[in-house]
C-alpha cells in the first residue's frame, strides 16, 4: 500500500491539461483561467474624487472660496481651479485641473455671503489618482486562477469579455452492486438504496460539472464491463463506486486491466477509503471508490476534487486550511491516515461522533473533514490542524 501523499503525487503527475476555449465572461465563474487578463487602461482611468465634497488647491484651505462649478459623476470639468476658487464635486467625478485636494462636505461650511469656508479637521486629499490601482497593460489575473465573482468584476473593468479558460472535463458516474435499488424504490430484503450515485452527482455539481449517470451495474462481469467501457469511451473521467476491493464480486480492477487501463493506485494507507483505485489511459481517468458511502464522500473531497481542479488548470488545488483544535482528542495510533468529520464552534475544530465508513449520518452534521496524519495518538486543544471544509 502507498501513503496518501504518494497517491496525491501519482495522481498529479498523471494529469494532462484539457483543451482551452473562449467563453463569455459572465459565464466564467467557477472556471479556470488559461490566459492572463491584462488591463486595457489605467484603473482608475482618470483621477477622481473619493468623496462628495469640494475640490480646491491645498494651499487655499483657510481662505473664503468661490464655488465656480458643480461636477457630478460622469461629467468632465469645464473650468480650471484657480486661487480662491473651488468646485462642488461628487464621488467618482473627475478632478478639475488646478485641484490637488478634495475636502468632504462634513468638513466645510458656507459663510453668510454665499462663499464657502473650508473647516479643516485633519483633512486628507480624498483623491483617487489615475492608475493607483492598476496601470495600463498590467497583468491583473493570472492563468490557473479559479474565477470567482470578484474576478468577473475585474474582467468587466478591463474590458475582457471573452476570457480563455480550460474546458470542463466530461464526467461519468457508475455505481456497481446487485443489491442496489433506486432511491425512489422500496428495498426488498438484502437490498439497499443507491446513495453514492446521487451523492457524487451533487458533489460534482458543486464544482460546476454536470455528470452523466450510467446507473447501477449488477455484479455480472460481462454486463459491468460493457457499462464501464461505454462510460470510458464517452467521458474524460469516470467515477465507479463499489466493486474495487478484494472480494469475489469485486470485478472492477480486472475489468479495467482487460480494457487497457493502467492501474496506478490500488489501496492507500488511509481510512476511510483504503481500497481506492486510480487508472489511466492517455487522456482517460478512472477512479474506483469503495462502496461505503463515507469512503466515497470523503475521497471525492480529499482526492478527486483537487484532481478535477488540477485537470481544469487550477494549480492551487490544495483545499486544506489551517485551524485550531477546539478540544482534546485522543486518537488510536496507527500507520494509517485518518479523515474524520468535524464541526466548527467558538473554540475551533470539534470532532463529531463517528462510527466508521458506513456512518454517513455523522457527515450530515459536519462542516469539515479533519486530516489526521499517521502516528498521531493525541491532539491537544489549541493545536493547529489541517481541515478540508465541506
Amino acid at each position: 500500500m502507498i501513503t496518501f501523499e504518494e497517491a496525491q503525487q501519482i495522481i498529479i503527475s498523471s494529469i494532462k491539461l484539457l483543451d482551452t476555449e473562449e467563453i463569455f465572461f459572465q459565464d466564467a465563474s467557477g472556471r479556470i483561467l488559461a490566459d492572463a487578463v491584462f488591463a486595457d487602461d489605467d484603473m482608475p482611468p482618470f483621477s477622481r474624487s473619493a468623496m462628495d465634497g469640494f475640490a480646491l488647491r491645498a494651499e487655499d484651505q483657510d481662505m473664503l472660496l468661490d464655488i465656480i462649478e458643480e461636477i457630478p459623476a460622469g461629467k468632465f470639468p469645464a473650468k480650471k481651479i484657480g486661487k480662491g476658487q473651488c468646485a462642488k464635486i461628487m464621488t467618482g467625478a473627475p478632478i478639475p485641473p488646478g485641484c490637488n485636494m478634495v475636502v468632504r462636505v462634513e468638513d466645510t461650511g458656507i459663510d453668510k455671503s454665499g462663499q464657502m469656508q473650508v473647516i479643516v479637521k485633519g483633512a486628507i486629499s480624498n483623491i483617487r489618482v489615475q492608475g493607483e490601482d492598476v496601470k495600463k497593460h498590467q497583468n491583473i489575473i493570472n492563468p490557473g486562477q479559479l474565477i470567482k465573482n470578484q474576478h468577473i468584476g475585474m474582467m468587466a473593468m478591463a474590458g475582457c469579455t471573452r476570457p480563455v479558460v480550460y474546458r470542463k472535463p466530461s464526467v461519468g458516474i457508475l455505481t456497481t452492486g446487485s443489491e442496489l435499488v433506486a432511491p425512489d424504490e422500496k428495498p426488498e430484503r438484502s437490498q439497499i438504496r443507491n446513495s453514492n450515485g446521487p451523492m457524487l452527482l451533487s458533489q460534482l455539481s458543486g464544482l460546476g460539472l454536470e455528470a452523466t449517470n450510467y446507473g447501477v451495474a449488477p455484479d455480472d462481469p460481462e454486463k459491468m464491463q460493457k457499462r464501464i467501457r461505454l462510460a470510458i469511451d464517452q467521458q474524460d473521467v469516470v467515477l465507479i463506486s463499489g466493486g474495487v476491493s478484494a472480494g469475489d464480486y469485486d470485478y472492477v480492477p480486472g475489468i479495467l486491466k482487460e480494457i487497457g487501463m493502467e492501474i496506478r493506485i490500488h489501496k492507500m494507507k488511509v481510512r476511510p477509503g483504503k481500497p481506492l483505485l486510480f487508472a489511466v489511459n492517455e487522456h482517460k481517468y478512472v477512479f474506483g471508490l469503495p462502496g461505503n458511502p463515507v469512503s466515497t464522500f470523503v475521497q471525492f473531497e480529499c482526492l478527486i476534487k483537487p484532481f478535477l481542479l488540477r485537470l481544469m488548470g487550477n494549480e492551487s488545488s490544495d483545499i486544506r486550511i489551517k485551524m485550531v483544535m477546539g478540544t482534546d482528542y485522543p486518537h488510536k495510533d496507527s500507520d494509517l491516515r485518518f479523515f474524520i468529520p468535524v464541526r466548527f464552534d467558538g473554540t475551533g475544530v470539534v470532532p463529531i461522533e463517528y462510527h466508521g465508513s458506513g456512518h454517513l449520518t455523522s457527515y450530515t452534521l459536519a462542516e469539515g473533514i479533519l486530516d489526521i496524519p499517521p502516528g498521531i495518538s493525541y491532539i491537544h486543544k489549541g493545536e493547529t490542524v489541517n481541515v478540508i471544509p465541506i
